[in-house]
This record gives structure tokens, sequence and C-alpha cells, in this order.
């Protein structure tokens, strides 16, 4: 088997150079899937703190979330910037700095979701971090999300992930909930501005 090969079996791709800072845009239907699964009271104050271009802002705006959206490339490094104002934190962190952002997040205190991938906590290095606050739910997502938003032809997209979701408050067993993506009809309805 070539390394091309055993990459895409992995969930990776070889063929093409990661992007910069790990910057991978979170498509719309991640974040809706979440959301749904989430159902915050409208109005909730959310923290996004690697938003990059705003893609998951926008999105959770569109829901009736309060959301605040910082990035390193603002000035705004997560593992360094004070906690904000806020309810929940819920970001797609960069794959290289994962661990920290988790940890980070711990610290804060507050219930919060990440986008990572399904083979995250397949890693003895991980066990410590998993019982540090051990996770209320793995939610992985039962498509795979283009993040390159089809900049790299009509290929399939390679990569399977999964939201992980944490309460302080929760100390007992993980529970593990695949989500579905949302339909057609359901992404229409936030496009066209019409909320929920």
């Amino acid at each position: 088997m070539d390394n091309l090969t055993a990459s895409r079996i992995a969930g990776g791709n070889t063929a093409y150079k990661r992007v910069a800072s790990d910057f991978y845009p979170t498509p719309p239907e991640a974040t809706v899937a979440l959301m749904d699964f989430l159902d915050l009271p409208k109005g909730t104050k959310i923290w996004e703190p690697a938003c990059g271009q705003g893609h998951m802002v926008k999105v959770m705006e569109q829901m009736g979330y309060s959301v605040i959206g910082t990035d390193i490339q603002f000035g705004d490094d997560f593992l360094t910037t004070p906690l904000m104002d806020c309810e929940w934190i819920i970001t797609n962190p960069p794959f290289s700095q994962s661990e920290q952002f988790i940890a980070r997040c711990i610290e804060h205190g507050l219930p919060f979701a990440l986008l990572l991938k399904s083979q995250y906590w397949h890693a003895a290095k991980r066990h410590p971090l998993f019982n540090l606050q051990q996770p209320e739910a793995i939610l992985p997502l039962t498509w795979r999300p283009d993040f390159m938003f089809k900049t790299r032809g009509n290929g399939s997209p390679l990569m399977d992930v999964m939201w992980v979701q944490w309460h302080p408050d929760y100390h007992s067993t993980t529970h593990y909930i695949p989500l579905h993506r949302p339909t057609k009809e359901r992404m229409e309805v936030l496009k066209d501005g019409k909320g929920d």
C-alpha cells in the first residue's frame, strides 16, 4: 500500500500540503448539527475563539445566539486571552493545538464543544487529557464535511470528524451519539435568514 492510500484510509491526504495555521473553515452543516443537538436557549452567549473568517460565528448568529468571535490572526490568542463574557465556548481549534485548547477550556470552567478528528482519542498520550475532565458526549458526524469548500475539485472529502462536548458539572459516563447531516431544507431556512 502506498503512503497516499494509507493516509486516505487514516483520514488524511498527503497529496496536499496543510493549510497555513491549520486554517480549515468549518462547513455550515457541521455547526448546525451541533447546535441542533445542544438546543441551547436563544440568546446564549457563545465565545468562538478560533473564528478565522467567521464561518461558525455567522451560522450561530443566524440560529439566534449571541457570539463573540476572536482569533489569533487578529491578536487574540485563546491560550493566553482572558475569559470573555460568555456561557459556552464552541470552536474548531487548530488541530496542532487541540490539546492546549481542551486544557484551556477546562481551566475556564464553562461548558464547551470542540470539533476534532474522529480518531482523536485513539492515542495513549491523550488518555490523561480525557480523564482530566471526561467529556459529556462524543458526537461523530455521519458524513465527511468538505473543509476545503470544493477547492480541491470534485473528489469526496476524506476526513472523519466529531464534536466533543464537555460540561464542568458532568461526572459520569461519556455518551456516544452520532449526528446526522442537516437536510437541505434545514440549511436553506438558515441561509434565507429565517432562523428557527
